[in-house]
């Protein structure tokens, strides 16, 4: 493959797909259900379909939805094959994929293979070492001490080590130095029940499964069956790469690049090659589910699973090999990288390059872990990442409220959800209509909101932006539209291109069967305009029919050779004339 193009090669229906994410707890509650009880609802998403529907979505990731004591915002599952009672039932889940597909929208759901709640009755019965149960967790007696105190078998540490960080920043640890890094959570909890530690990579309340149990893994498998079987189109998998462990339990070596101000989380004081990561095992657990989408009852139908995994270039590479027809990893890339022109040439052209013949490319801007787009690039600055993403190739991801340039909210301590990871910031509630009660998401008491709404963003709602042709909302639709519009964004392939600014990124995407061609640039300067010139582009006349600051253009015409003026913080697309 040359670095000149790269032809979008794959059949799967999934490689134009506009995924939207739902965060069910804070989406919307259904309008019928009395009293109302403050969260959202697997009914309130089926009233919301025709919103997504005419954004342009034609797909829905929904974030977890199944039964859980909510110690990790549902990714603490006590079922899995089961609707939170909160949210619904099986029945409500079912209309919904109904009305989905009748809309030509598919459904993926998230599946969390790595861990379940401790409230999990296989995690009872392993600490019990019922019959068949021992060993589907991962256990282990640790080292006793001169004194006979118990410690943990490794220095294996917790994602969710960010509490620690706190704790000292309000003058706990007083026992540290100040030339002491913080200490991670351990990945070890004493159980008094069994007498022996188990693992838990995220919360104490979060134990790992044991995959290098067979049974474990069929289990996990037919549990994905299960969903499918209901309808699903796919999974979005939760933390992947941590399924991949050495069982041999050898210490993590200490990550020498790391230094206390630059990490918010003690967890990367250590490099991640033994407890996560693991090729020898990842690799082969990660085939075996792919596996599953294969099966020929499924044959007529196309699956996808999409897989979160941060890890290393390389490594994502090799797991994107291993079923490429069917699953692949979110690109974490562009969401990761500095908000430059170079890094995001850089990082886009590399991923595009190494891209495997049959894969479906992934574009991501934010989700339910990272904080708002808005916060981290402002409001025009978001607006230039929802254009340059939305014309790539491959999967669009929006997390809900994206489209709506929603900031992160300000949650009083008090109202918090998630002191583990502290990611309510960017989980409050969907504002559907500033004139409603909590601006349309729920007719609960404020008081119990399962978030509370951001009322600086109330302003945002979709009823006030659906009456501006500039807002947002318009934007995202504009976009989306011309995306399924315009042969050269639905099928075309990515074609890297030079300016003669170090400030102002460019793309293009050409379809050979139509010759339909588009230039995609970028201004990221923050306080100036920018003429620049495309240098290698393969049309020279165009018109600008989108632009990131003012929506539809008519046709303005350009030529990229004499030199093209973009405003500061602004992305638009020209198409050849």
């Amino acid at each position: 493959m040359t670095m000149s193009m790269h032809a979008a090669r794959s059949n799967s229906t999934w490689k134009n797909a506009v995924v939207y994410q739902i965060y069910p707890w804070t989406f919307s509650e259904d309008s019928a259900r009395d009293p109302q009880l403050g969260h959202g609802s697997i009914k309130g998403i089926e009233e919301r379909l025709p919103y997504i529907e005419s954004l342009g979505a034609n797909a829905i990731w929904l974030s977890p939805f199944y039964p859980s004591p909510m110690v990790d915002g549902g990714y603490d599952i006590s079922d899995f094959r089961n609707v939170h009672p909160a949210l619904g039932t099986l029945e409500d889940f079912d209309s919904l994929v109904k009305s989905a597909h009748e809309r030509h929208i598919r459904l993926m759901v998230d599946f969390i293979p790595n861990h379940s709640s401790d409230k999990h009755e296989w995690f009872e019965k392993s600490r019990r070492r019922e019959d068949g149960y021992d060993d589907w967790y991962i256990w282990h007696p640790g080292h006793k001490d001169e004194y006979g105190n118990n410690h943990p078998p490794n220095n294996w540490a917790s994602v969710f080590s960010i509490p620690h960080r706190k704790a000292r920043e309000h003058g706990e640890m007083s026992w540290l130095r100040d030339d002491e890094w913080t200490p991670p959570i351990s990945a070890w909890k004493w159980d008094d029940v069994r007498e022996e530690f188990y693992m838990h990579s995220f919360a104490v309340e979060q134990p790992d499964l044991n995959w290098s149990n067979p049974y474990v893994r069929e289990a996990m498998k037919d549990a994905m069956r299960f969903w499918l079987d209901r309808g699903v189109d796919g999974f979005r998998v939760d933390a992947v790469n941590h399924i991949g462990k050495n069982m041999e339990l050898l210490d993590e070596e200490v990550n020498t690049a790391y230094n206390e101000a630059w990490y918010e989380n003690p967890y990367d004081q250590l490099l991640k090659h033994q407890s996560c990561n693991y090729p020898q095992t990842l690799h082969e657990y990660v085939w075996e589910m792919c596996q599953v989408l294969k099966d020929e009852a499924y044959e007529e139908r196309d699956l996808r699973m999409i897989l979160e995994a941060y890890m290393g270039e390389s490594d994502l590479r090799d797991i994107d090999a291993i079923a490429p027809e069917v699953a692949s990893t979110f690109n974490f890339g562009g969401l990761l990288a500095s908000w430059d022109a170079n890094s995001r040439k850089i990082q886009m052209d590399y991923y595009y390059e190494r891209l495997l013949r049959d894969a479906v490319a992934n574009q991501v801007n934010g989700n339910h872990d990272k904080s708002r787009l808005v916060a981290r690039l402002g409001d025009n600055g978001a607006r230039v990442a929802a254009v340059l993403n939305l014309f790539l190739p491959g999967m669009r991801f929006i997390y809900n409220g994206e489209e709506l340039g929603l900031d992160d909210a300000d949650v009083p301590p008090w109202r918090l959800q998630d002191p583990n990871g502290l990611r309510d910031p960017e989980r409050t509630p969907m504002p559907w209509d500033e004139t409603q009660p909590n601006v349309g998401f729920s007719r609960a008491d404020p008081g119990d909101l399962w978030l509370p709404t951001n009322s600086a963003d109330a302003y945002k709602s979709v009823m006030r932006q659906k009456q501006h042709e500039k807002s947002s909302l318009s934007l995202y639709k504009a976009a989306i539209r011309l995306c399924h519009e315009l042969p050269a964004a639905m099928t075309g392939g990515y074609v890297p291109l030079r300016t003669d600014s170090d400030q102002v990124l460019a793309y293009g995407r050409e379809d050979d069967e139509t010759g339909d061609k588009l230039v995609v640039l970028v201004n990221f300067t923050r306080n100036k305009q920018a003429s620049v010139k495309v240098l290698d582009s393969h049309f020279v006349i165009g018109g600008v029919i989108l632009s990131s600051a003012n929506v539809e253009q008519a046709n303005r015409r350009v030529d990229l050779r004499a030199g093209v003026t973009l405003d500061s913080d602004e992305a638009i697309v020209i198409k050849k004339i």
